[in-house]
């Protein structure tokens, strides 16, 4: 029987299951979101009230994440 290399067993993962991949998703998220509302051209303090009352309106605070948790929200 010939053994087969398996690719995911070598992968690492972009985030922890721990607290730290919480942590390492919110603070991304956040300044993604703060950068694209100074990108649109609002101030810095407006920008953090903006992402504030947006976090906290959230129903799943995960899906907020989601939202920035990338950079296609970039144009």
């Amino acid at each position: 029987m010939k053994k087969t290399f398996n690719l995911k067993k070598h992968i690492k993962q972009a985030f922890y299951d721990d607290d730290r991949g919480y942590w390492n998703k919110q603070s991304r998220a956040w300044m993604n979101c703060y950068k694209a509302k100074l990108d649109a051209g609002q101030s810095p303090n407006d920008a953090w009230v903006g992402c504030k009352d947006e976090y906290q309106s959230a129903n799943k605070k995960s899906d907020w994440a989601l939202k920035y948790a990338s950079n296609k929200n970039k144009k």
